[in-house]
């Protein structure tokens, strides 16, 4: 990709390497993403019956941390007990809880089952000091309210793919938290997104694929978002923000080893 140093140590804040079109070929997938500059990745599962896979992707490539968590779309009753195993996170090697979180843009789950189950979680994270990775669309308010009745982690975690404004990013600095950003980086100009970048970055400021989901403009097409395609996203990030890559991935590198203890 030119104009960018394929030196810079860059670190994927979040992806789902568990899904079949990335797990199928993850050697590969990782390679390349080792090429590309990414020394980390942070895999996140998304239900129960993907942890185990998430701390073997984990035990077999050291460049790869992993989140255990319930994500908000497919949270069911069932999941309620089964969430007590999440109090053995941090003994399983794990680097997070997540993702987790609200959506209303969804029909079902209910919000009452999506908040027991989000709210469960971010206790057990608290009581463990694994920081969260929170997915939030559409539910800024009930988030708010969450963290207000059970608080956050230390380190608090990241809010991924975070589409809120700077009012809203600033609410939720005050509980600790940043934000991991990916494909919007590589759209056309938008007053909104811009503004929040400038008061994210440096210090609150990850950035993300959301892999295999959400690949940014100039991506190959048709085929499946992967962690190299994180090049794309520093690039979008430095044009929007006027700063060289190399100092906007310091800082990003910086900012998701110290959310998530990655030793970087």
């Amino acid at each position: 990709m030119e104009g960018l140093d394929f030196t810079m140590r860059l670190v994927d804040a979040h992806c789902h390497l568990e899904d079949e079109s990335l797990h199928a070929r993850l050697d590969t997938v990782l390679r390349d993403a080792r090429e590309a500059g990414v020394v980390r990745v942070l895999t996140c599962a998304v239900t129960p019956g993907q942890w185990p896979t998430s701390a073997a992707i984990a035990r077999r490539h050291p460049d790869v941390a992993f989140a255990l968590g319930v994500h908000p779309w497919y949270a069911k009753p069932e999941h309620l007990p089964r969430l007590e195993e999440l109090r053995q996170a941090r003994e399983l090697g794990a680097t997070a809880i997540g993702e987790i979180g609200l959506d209303s843009k969804v029909d079902a789950p209910s919000m009452d089952l999506q908040t027991a189950v989000f709210e469960t979680q971010l206790a057990i994270a608290k009581e463990l000091a694994l920081p969260v990775v929170i997915h939030c669309r559409g539910a800024f308010n009930e988030l708010f309210a969450s963290l207000k009745r059970i608080g956050t982690p230390s380190p608090a975690g990241t809010i991924h793919a975070f589409s809120g404004n700077v009012q809203l990013a600033r609410t939720f600095v005050t509980f600790g938290l940043k934000f991991s950003m990916g494909r919007s980086l590589t759209y056309k100009r938008c007053a909104k997104r811009d503004e929040l970048l400038r008061f994210i970055y440096p210090d609150h400021f990850l950035l993300e694929t959301d892999s295999p989901d959400m690949p940014p403009v100039g991506a190959a097409p048709d085929a499946p978002n992967e962690p190299r395609n994180l090049l794309l996203n520093l690039r979008g990030a430095a044009e929007l923000l006027g700063c060289d890559a190399a100092e906007v991935a310091e800082a990003t590198t910086r900012n998701a080893s110290e959310v998530f203890g990655l030793g970087l």
